[in-house]
C-alpha cells in the first residue's frame, strides 16, 4: 500500500494543504503519514543562574503529538465523506525533533511514499516558498515528487496537468510518473516544452522527446511548445487557457529550472496560477 506524506507545522496554511490533497488518497486508495518537526532546544531564562527548563522540550513533543492526532482524526472523517466505496486509509502520525531535510531522508528510507504534501509558509511569498529553510529541505532531500498546495490554490479536482519540461533524459521518469498517477484520475497530460530561445535549443533532443511520446500512444497526452523570454509569465498563461488543475516540473539542482527560479519575476508569476504545483525530483527513485 502506498503512502502519502504529509507535512504540517499545524498552520492554517499546513493544514489546508493536507486537507486539500484528501480527494488523492481517497483515489488512490492511499494510506497517510502525517509528520511534524519541532526542536529540541532548552530554553534558558534570562535571569542570571536560572535552570535549564527541559520541561519545554516535554511541552513542544507532547504538543505535537496532540495535534497530529486531532489532525489525523479529521482527515479520516473527511474521507470516509469523500469515499464511494467505503475505503478507510491507515492514518498514522509521527514527529521527530531536528532538521526537517534530514528526519526527512530517514522517513524516505523506512516507508514507502507516493508524495509529499506540504503547504506554503503562513508569511507566504514564492521567494520564501522556493528558497525558504523548509521548503527547499524538503525539495533537496526528496527522492519523491512533492506536491505544494497554497491557500488560494485548492485540488477540487484533477482532470488536467501540465508538466513543464527542458526536454532532459530524467523528465522521461517524469512523464511515466505522471502517467501512473493519471490511471487513477484519467486526467488529461499536456507536456509544455519550454525554451528560452525563440527556435529549438536542441532538435535532436526534441525530436527523441517527440518520439517518446508518439511511442507511448496515449491519446490523453498533448503537446505544446513555449518559446521566448517571459518562460513563468508564458506558463502561466498556457495553465490558465487549457483548465489546468496542477503544474508539475522537473527539479534539477543545477539546471534550467533553477536558474528559472532565481529571477525575481518568479514570485509574482507563480502566485498568479492559484493551482497546486508538483515538484518532481531529477533522480526520483
Amino acid at each position: 500500500m502506498k503512502t502519502i506524506l504529509m507535512l504540517t507545522d499545524f498552520s492554517e496554511n499546513a493544514t489546508y494543504a493536507v486537507k486539500s490533497a484528501t480527494i488523492l488518497v481517497e483515489k488512490l486508495h492511499a494510506d497517510i503519514l502525517l509528520y511534524n518537526t519541532y526542536y529540541d532546544h532548552p530554553v534558558m531564562p534570562s535571569y542570571a543562574g536560572g535552570p535549564w527548563v527541559v520541561e519545554e522540550f516535554v511541552f513542544r513533543k507532547d504538543n505535537s503529538t496532540g495535534q497530529l492526532s486531532q489532525l489525523a482524526i479529521q482527515l479520516r472523517h473527511i474521507i470516509t465523506d469523500l469515499s464511494k466505496d467505503g475505503f478507510k486509509p491507515k492514518t498514522d502520525y509521527q514527529s521527530g525533533e531536528g532538521a526537517l531535510g534530514h528526519n526527512l531522508s530517514i522517513i524516505l528510507k523506512e516507508k514507502d511514499i507516493e508524495f509529499i504534501v506540504i503547504g506554503v509558509s503562513s508569511h507566504s511569498n514564492l521567494e520564501h516558498l522556493f528558497f525558504g529553510n523548509d521548503t527547499m529541505d524538503v525539495i533537496n532531500h526528496s527522492s519523491r515528487p512533492v506536491l505544494i498546495i497554497h491557500p488560494k490554490a485548492g485540488l477540487k479536482k484533477l482532470k488536467k496537468v501540465t508538466l513543464a519540461t527542458a526536454f532532459e533524459l530524467a523528465d522521461i521518469n517524469a512523464i511515466n510518473y505522471l502517467i501512473e498517477l493519471g490511471k487513477a484520475f484519467s486526467f488529461q497530460l499536456e507536456i509544455a516544452h519550454v525554451s528560452l530561445l525563440e527556435e529549438s535549443e536542441d532538435p535532436v533532443k526534441e525530436k527523441a522527446m517527440h518520439n517518446y511520446i508518439n511511442f507511448l500512444k496515449q491519446p490523453n497526452i498533448s503537446y505544446h511548445p513555449i518559446r521566448g523570454k517571459d518562460i513563468v509569465n508564458r506558463l502561466n498563461r498556457l495553465c490558465k487557457e487549457n483548465g489546468s488543475d496542477l503544474l508539475a516540473l522537473v527539479h534539477y539542482q543545477h539546471g534550467f529550472f533553477s536558474n528559472i527560479f532565481k529571477k525575481c519575476t518568479t514570485e509574482k508569476a507563480l502566485l498568479s496560477h492559484h493551482i497546486p504545483l508538483m515538484v518532481i525530483p531529477g533522480d526520483m527513485e
